[in-house]
């Protein structure tokens, strides 16, 4: 079996470097071998993934967090379907994906599970807006206030992990707040209405412990949501704590949903991120994506 390594030595503020060297000897406990390679520049992992594809590597892994994820991903599916297996050493500050798929967060276990995990297929998710700009997303994707979130989390260098993200949520609470008008198309479903942020899940978790989806899967063929009205800034606060538990879902506030496409129309661009990573700032003028599941679109090493 040939397995690909994709470093991201920034990931987890740079912290991810030191394991350079330490990750081929703990494939080799296990007697496995692998290559693996650094990224140099955003994007770059993607294009590397995309080369491990084609020269035919069986596994290729991201050693990162969910972005570092999310560009595999990107590199490996071509016309819906990838040929090599993802697999997954989390080192970043969310790892919401690994966590949904139960890949363990200590790194030596996670080059073990390269070798002796267990492949399962996974949905994964395509956002096209009316400009043509397209990705694909393995876990996660905000619009409004969620979005805002992680564009603050750009700015904040002190901390890292959950607790980063946390001080994102409160700097957004106090610093942003706005409801633009959406009209979305749910499989069919037409709804209007002003909204503080919509999140869709293929998996529970993000920003590295917020449940916005709890009951999402990644083997189910649907997209789930969480439409959240607005609210003012108290109800915010009592809402943060809910967030982090899942049990948002019964607030008279919140709509969940499961879909296989969305289709978001709005008055006013729109702030978007995918998997953690900025897809559209406001200055980007987006107004209206389509969602759509992809079933079974990449085979997991777990």
């Amino acid at each position: 079996m040939r397995v690909k390594v994709i470093l991201n030595p920034w990931s987890d503020r740079g912290r991810a470097a030191k394991l350079q060297d330490q990750i081929p000897l703990w494939a080799r406990q296990v007697g496995g071998e692998l290559s693996l390679v650094c990224t140099e520049r955003p994007g770059h992992a993607k294009q590397l993934a995309r080369e491990a594809s084609v020269a035919g590597y069986d596994v290729v892994a991201a050693a990162g967090g969910d972005g570092t994820v999310h560009e595999v991903v990107n590199g490996l599916v071509q016309g819906g379907r990838a040929a090599a297996a993802l697999g997954v050493i989390p080192i970043g500050s969310g790892n919401d994906f690994a966590f949904s798929q139960g890949i363990p967060t200590e790194p030596q276990q996670a080059v073990h599970r390269l070798f002796d995990g267990q492949r399962r297929a996974v949905d994964l998710a395509r956002i096209e807006d009316e400009h043509g700009r397209f990705a694909l997303f393995d876990n996660n994707l905000g619009i409004g206030f969620d979005a805002i979130v992680v564009i603050q989390t750009e700015a904040i260098t002190r901390v890292h992990g959950f607790l980063m993200y946390f001080l994102a949520v409160l700097r957004t609470i106090a610093l942003y707040y706005q409801t633009p008008h959406l009209k979305l198309d749910f499989d069919g479903e037409r709804v209007a209405q002003k909204v503080l942020f919509l999140a869709m899940g293929l998996g529970p978790r993000g920003g590295g412990g917020f449940f916005l989806t709890p009951d999402a899967r990644h083997d189910d063929d649907h997209i789930d949501s969480c439409t959240v009205n607005p609210i003012n800034r108290l109800t915010m606060l009592a809402m943060l704590a809910k967030a982090i538990k899942g049990t948002h879902v019964t607030s008279p506030h919140v709509t969940m949903r499961k879909n296989r496409r969305i289709v978001v129309q709005a008055n006013q661009p729109l702030p978007i991120h995918i998997d953690g990573e900025v897809f559209a700032y406001p200055r980007d003028n987006v107004r209206q994506i389509t969602v759509t599941s992809l079933p079974q679109a990449l085979q997991v090493i777990g």
